[in-house]
């Protein structure tokens, strides 16, 4: 049988990669409008603005 502090050691390795998934989930889905909070990220959304004006 395990001892208690193999299990504890592989229940922390075992959360600590689930946590790093749900937080590269989290990203990956809000990514677009986390680029648009950046300070380089308003290019595009301008760039959209002048090409329904040109149209």
């Amino acid at each position: 049988m395990m001892k208690n502090s193999n299990l504890r050691l592989i229940l922390g390795i075992v959360g600590g990669i689930v946590v790093v998934a749900a937080i590269a989930v989290a990203l990956i889905h809000f990514w677009d409008d986390l680029k648009k909070l950046l300070p380089g990220g308003k290019k595009e959304e301008l760039d959209e603005d002048f090409e329904e004006l040109l149209d």
